[in-house]
């Protein structure tokens, strides 16, 4: 499609629709690109309200697509057509909400991708772009797929399918997400290479550095580069401090009062569990004593998000419609103890601080979950334009410029010195299990020395040691130490975390045996275990070897 600029050296603007529009980041990617949307739908009253009031010009119903025929839409747009963009409703194949297998049989959102079909059909556009959940593209071992590819490529269109991280685009985000994209003729459509790179687990980020730098590409923007320069939740004054403001952050905010930046009420209970969970961690930095029952027969590497607060110095992860439940994921704010305001995770989505959202809360975390990111949409359909228009596309279809990360990170929230001590990455010592079960002994009249080397040659410190009775009480971690209640092999990096566990477990093993060999009696406490359950195993033997020997002995 080289030649395509020199038939038309002046092409006209591209034309789209957008169906299933939602609150509109796919169209948002288009406006951006220089394409005119000259039609939109979805079924959902606030995502319209959402969508006409940021996208005025376009004619947007409340409808669904099945109320509609191929003809309707195609009268409705008023002409020619080049791009059709849609993102069908993806919760029925989403592993995220899975029951039963991939899919709930005999859902007809199943089928929504249908009715896309048959408008391809009938407005026979140059171009598409279907997005969704790669669970899409899995269901039945990769057999509805490729139902979908055969059924585009019969009207004519060459597809090519990819599952795309945003991160990788300069998105704050991890998100991955489906795409298939189809252009008329034998022509495939190449996806944009990758302008960012990083890891997604923190035990590879080193070899995911030394593949970035291989490459020349950019590092990941970060969680607080992308929210660091907003002030604190129900604060709806922008007070703008430049040192603050990140290369990333300039592009979406502007000098407006803050909308969508209200502070999400949080259950009192929720409020407790997640004092516990510093920057990067999960319910598994919560006491076992303290989880709700439902996590109890779970393992360590499963849910490995759930309850769990942002890394600043890492991408966020996929932000999903109940974002403003801090129990369904990584939604806890990196410093402060509430979950994200709609402002904050539309920041982490790319959208724009003049993007305002219709409805409820509920609602308006429904509609930022659901989008496409605008920025990550904005690459995509400056590529269509591209093969579809040559290098003359640049001028009315441009691709967004590649942001550089900010080289520091905005300070923390001013004022807030006890929160962000407690956020910093957990501590081996005077961990929450080790503090509660210190107060619990110390409640009953018993004295103790704490981190306590009672020999030079031990390979660890005792966590609570009583050197008159010679007792030492080790506190383990059940995941760190391999606790014989819940230990299990990891569903990933087996071997990896297998031989971290197993060097725990031998050096536990020779601090014991020493230990034992000095004299000391020595008693495990594992964190899953309530501190008075634990005192309850402790007292007796300590008051017990307390007591002076009789001269006989």
């Amino acid at each position: 499609m080289r030649g395509a600029s020199q038939l038309a050296p002046n092409p006209e603007p591209l034309r789209a629709i957008d169906l299933f529009c939602g609150a509109g980041g796919l169209s948002e990617g288009l406006r951006l690109a220089g394409v005119k949307i000259v039609y939109a739908l979805d079924k959902d009253k606030d995502s319209i309200d959402t969508y006409r009031r940021n996208h005025p010009d376009t004619t947007a119903d409340c409808l669904s697509i099945t109320d509609l025929t191929p003809d309707d839409i195609a009268q409705k747009a008023g002409g020619k057509v080049d791009i059709i963009v849609g993102g069908p409703s993806c919760q029925t194949f989403s592993t995220a909400g899975r029951k039963n297998g991939w899919v709930r049989k005999g859902d007809p959102r199943n089928d929504l991708w249908k009715q896309m079909l048959a408008v391809v059909k009938r407005l026979q556009p140059r171009a598409f772009l279907l997005e969704n959940v790669p669970g899409m593209l899995y269901w039945k071992q990769g057999e509805f797929g490729g139902v979908v590819l055969d059924e585009f490529a019969k009207l004519g269109y060459t597809v090519v399918k990819d599952i795309r991280l945003a991160a990788d685009y300069g998105v704050p985000q991890r998100r991955r997400r489906l795409f298939l994209v189809g252009l008329r003729g034998t022509e495939g459509y190449q996806f944009p290479a990758e302008t960012h790179l990083g890891g997604w687990r923190r035990d590879t980020l080193d070899l995911w550095e030394n593949k970035r730098v291989e490459r020349g590409l950019l590092k990941h923007i970060r969680t607080w580069e992308a929210i660091g320069d907003l002030p604190p939740a129900g604060v709806t004054e922008r007070i703008v401090e430049r040192d603050r403001l990140t290369p990333f952050a300039k592009h979406l905010a502007d000098d407006q009062p803050l909308r969508d930046h209200d502070l999400v009420p949080i259950p009192v209970d929720h409020l407790q569990l997640i004092t516990h969970i510093p920057q990067g961690g999960t319910w598994r930095d919560i006491p076992g004593h303290l989880l709700p029952d439902r996590y109890r027969g779970m393992r360590r590497t499963d849910s490995t998000n759930l309850l769990g607060r942002l890394d600043p110095t890492l991408p966020a992860y996929t932000i999903t419609t109940q974002f403003n439940n801090v129990t369904t994921g990584c939604f806890t704010h990196p410093y402060a103890d509430r979950a994200l305001t709609v402002r904050e995770a539309a920041r982490l989505q790319t959208f724009r601080d003049c993007y305002v959202f219709e409805g409820a809360t509920a609602s308006r975390c429904r509609q930022v979950g659901n989008a496409v990111p605008p920025l990550l949409a904005h690459v995509l359909v400056a590529g269509i334009a591209k093969a579809l228009l040559g290098d003359g596309a640049q001028k009315l279809h441009p691709a967004p410029k590649p942001v550089a990360p900010a080289a520091t990170l905005p300070a923390p929230p001013a004022g807030d010195a006890k929160t962000r001590a407690r956020m910093r990455k957990q501590k081996k010592r005077d961990t929450r299990p080790e503090m509660l079960l210190r107060q619990e002994l110390h409640a009953r009249g018993l004295r103790f020395r704490v981190d306590h080397k009672p020999l030079s040659d031990l390979r660890r410190r005792v966590d609570v040691a009583f050197p008159g009775p010679k007792v030492a009480v080790l506190v383990h971690g059940c995941f760190w130490h391999g606790c014989p209640e819940h230990s299990r092999d990891t569903k990933s990096n087996t071997k990896w975390w297998k031989q971290k566990i197993d060097a725990n477990k031998a050096r536990d093993a020779d601090t014991v045996t020493n230990l034992e060999t000095a004299g000391w009696h020595v008693i495990v406490v594992w964190e899953h275990e309530a501190p008075r359950q634990a005192a309850d195993r402790l007292e007796p033997v300590v008051r017990q070897r307390q007591q002076p020997r009789s001269k006989a002995a």
